[in-house]
C-alpha cells in the first residue's frame, strides 16, 4: 500500500467518523435534517458520503479536514467540506449530496 492510498483510506476513515457523529443526536432542528438526510440516503436520492469524498479529491486538490452533513433552508442536501489547498489555505466546500457537484467555495480564514 502506498503512502497515498493509505493517507487517503485515513481521510475517508475521519469522514466517516465525522459524518456518523454529525448524524447522532445534537439537539433541535439538527435532529430532525439528520433523519431527514439519513432517510434520502436510504431512498437513494443523495450520495454516500465515500462516494462524494472520491468525487471531490479529484476536483479539489488539497487536504479534507471535516465533513457535516447540512439540510439547507429550501431542502437541499449538502456536504460541507473544510479543505486546506496546496498553498495552505483553509476553504469551506459545498457539494450537492444528490449530484456531487461543487455548489460553492469559500474561504474559511
Amino acid at each position: 500500500m502506498t503512502k497515498r492510498t493509505t493517507t487517503s483510506t485515513r481521510l475517508l476513515a475521519v469522514a466517516g467518523a465525522l459524518l456518523m457523529m454529525a448524524t447522532g443526536a445534537n439537539g433541535g432542528d439538527d435532529d430532525a435534517d439528520q433523519i431527514l438526510a439519513r432517510k434520502a440516503l436510504q431512498e437513494g436520492r443523495i450520495r454516500s458520503l465515500s462516494d462524494i469524498t472520491e468525487q471531490v479529491k479529484t476536483k479539489l486538490p488539497g487536504t479534507i479536514l471535516a465533513v457535516e452533513l447540512e439540510v439547507e433552508d429550501h431542502g437541499r442536501i449538502v456536504y460541507e467540506f473544510k479543505v486546506v489547498d496546496p498553498s495552505g489555505k483553509l476553504m469551506e466546500v459545498e457539494v450537492d449530496a444528490a449530484t456531487a457537484e461543487i455548489v460553492s467555495i469559500e474561504d474559511d480564514d
